[in-house]
């Protein structure tokens, strides 16, 4: 090759896992066969509560008083009479894979098309496709609300009038892709969301409904907003009903990034592999997917699996362009 090509000025890919928020209902394990079961919507209350202070290095004067960051926040809960929750969200997985929304360098987009090309007809997509599979089987979705309970069922339609793909969810690892690999249902649901993301200009539709044991009156975990400034905790609800962000179920779904450097878990794809919660980037530098972009596209040696990373952070979606001063310079 040439010319160096680098990262464009402008860059950007659309989202190809596009999903929605997830509702929440409260219904009875028993009835989850039951077509004409009533499931009631969960609601958010408020709870009034005087709490002790327990942040560090508070004045001693205040360490007796109450916490006001605690005396009015929401919350949301099962109904003593009810011990199952119920979560509803769909997803559309979208085709033409590799091809910029965005991107002032025509040399750069006929190279990544066919760089994807290559990766599909090499059927590189049956290994994304079955970590988004596993996912969807493992309830990784439901975060919080998967942890200690009884049972966890989850169903995917295609079809609404058809019988859906059932899993029970604690068969599934959420460590590693490997448990219960060859579970029918798993690799039916694989193949569908290949066929999704190796399509042109096309998607599948799927609804999914997963069904939680937890015990009568239990706590639920709806997302919680960013209230930035306040005191007290939001949680997240539309039409008067508790619910999970699009983008929380969307971070689940891509949690299949366990290609980086002396991986212990899987991670969500992401440009350098950050991990809030911990505080942590576990793709700082060579491996993150800027260096990994530009490597693949100059022909340079780079492992499928850094193939599979880079691809996945394009399923995700974002803007990945370059420093436009340093091109000008």
């Amino acid at each position: 090759m040439s010319k160096m090509i680098e990262l464009p000025s402008i860059l950007s890919f659309e989202r190809k896992l596009e999903t929605s928020d997830a509702l929440m209902y409260a219904g009875n394990w028993q009835d989850i066969t039951n077509s004409e079961a009533t499931w009631k919507k969960i609601a958010i209350t408020k709870r009034y509560n005087r709490s002790t202070q327990s942040a560090y290095g508070i004045d001693d004067a205040k360490k007796s008083e109450p916490n006001p960051v605690a005396s009015d926040s929401d919350d949301a809960n099962l109904p003593h009479d009810k011990d199952t929750l119920k979560v509803i969200f769909s997803i559309r997985i979208i085709g033409n894979i590799g091809q910029p929304f965005a991107c002032n360098e025509p040399d750069f987009e006929a190279l990544m098309h066919n760089k994807i090309n290559e990766f599909k007809e090499d059927d590189r997509f049956k290994t994304l496709a079955y970590r988004y599979a596993y996912n969807i089987a493992n309830g990784r979705f439901l975060w919080r609300n998967r942890v200690c309970a009884e049972k966890v069922k989850v169903e995917v339609y295609q079809d609404i009038d058809s019988n859906p793909l059932e899993f029970d969810a604690h068969a599934f690892s959420l460590q590693r892709f490997e448990k219960n690999s060859e579970d029918s249902d798993l690799q039916t649901l694989a193949k569908i969301i290949q066929s999704g993301l190796n399509a042109d200009d096309d998607f599948i539709f799927l609804k999914i409904i997963a069904y939680v044991r937890l015990g009568n009156g239990q706590h639920v975990f709806p997302s919680q907003e960013m209230n930035m400034g306040e005191k007290g905790k939001v949680l997240f609800q539309l039409d008067n009903c508790a619910a999970i962000h699009n983008v929380k179920i969307g971070n689940a779904l891509r949690t299949i990034d366990d290609w980086y450097v002396d991986a212990e878990f899987p991670i969500a794809a992401e440009p350098y592999g950050s991990v809030t919660q911990r505080g942590q980037a576990y793709r700082k530098s060579k491996n993150d997917l800027y260096s990994l972009i530009i490597a693949w596209l100059n022909d340079k040696e780079i492992t499928n699996n850094d193939k599979n990373y880079v691809v996945a952070n394009l399923i995700r979606g974002g803007l990945f362009q370059g420093d436009s001063k340093k091109k000008k310079g």
